[in-house]
């Protein structure tokens, strides 16, 4: 059962990934709770999308502008590590609830609003949505909401979007992974799970790029944001329920 559930949920989570920019830890988080502790969970999910980021990032390298990953890369992995370390003492329940109020509102405000008020593409907005996805990316182990919203504002390609946005979340797995084996989230048990769950994550990201392809990047905006909505919202149900 555990092994059906991990590889639909990482094919599911591809595919998902693929056409929108973000979300396959979401996906995941959704479901790999219920066969693994929280500390395990977060660890196998990391381990999973970042092959799945890796690939992209690796497809898309000719549209990878180091300029706009490296400093939101630096923010992100800093800010997600102290938000694990403050996590401890923390209400999470409440922030959960705070996080999906946020995410809601974000999506409604740019689907409705979008045409009339953007995201500026300056280094203030860079800052700022690295910060708050690494927070959330060290609370939650979902972080690619806001990063999505920026590199919407930052890059004019569907290429662009998804090559420097995948680049960032390889980078910061991969420097989150240590501490993970450090602390013991993620043991050598983990590894037949990984190995299934990378194999399922990027048949669905095949058949992502076949989707994405017919996509423009006006109706990729819109999943983006919608999708945020439905992480805020299901982040809503799951702590309210």
């Amino acid at each position: 059962m555990v092994f059906l559930a991990v590889g639909l949920s990482s094919a599911a989570a591809g595919f998902l990934q693929t056409v929108t920019g973000f979300g396959a830890a979401t996906v995941l988080m959704l479901v790999l709770p219920y066969f693994f502790d929280m500390a395990a969970s977060p660890a196998l999910s990391s381990s999973i999308c970042m092959g799945l980021a890796a690939s992209l990032a690796l497809r898309f390298r000719h549209a990878i502008r180091l300029r706009l990953v490296l400093l939101p890369s630096l923010i992100y992995t800093a800010v997600s590590i102290l938000a694990i370390r403050l996590a401890a003492g923390a209400d999470l329940r409440l922030l959960s609830i705070g996080f999906g109020v946020f995410l809601t509102a974000l999506s409604v405000y740019f689907l409705f609003f979008g045409s009339k008020a953007a995201l500026k593409s300056g280094r203030v907005s860079m800052v700022v949505c690295s910060a708050v996805s690494g927070v959330c990316a060290g609370l939650f182990s979902i972080g690619g909401p806001t990063m999505a919203l920026y590199y919407l504002a930052v890059t004019e390609r569907k290429e662009e979007y998804l090559g420097n946005i995948q680049f960032l979340f390889a980078v910061t797995y991969a420097a989150g992974l240590p501490q993970r084996v450090s602390s013991g989230a993620y043991t050598a048990a983990l590894l037949p799970m990984t190995v299934l769950g990378i194999g399922a994550i990027l048949a669905g990201r095949q058949l992502g790029l076949r989707v994405s392809e017919r996509l423009d990047p006006e109706r990729v905006k819109k999943l983006v944001f919608l999708y945020v909505g439905l992480t805020g919202i299901l982040t809503l149900v799951r702590h309210l329920v």
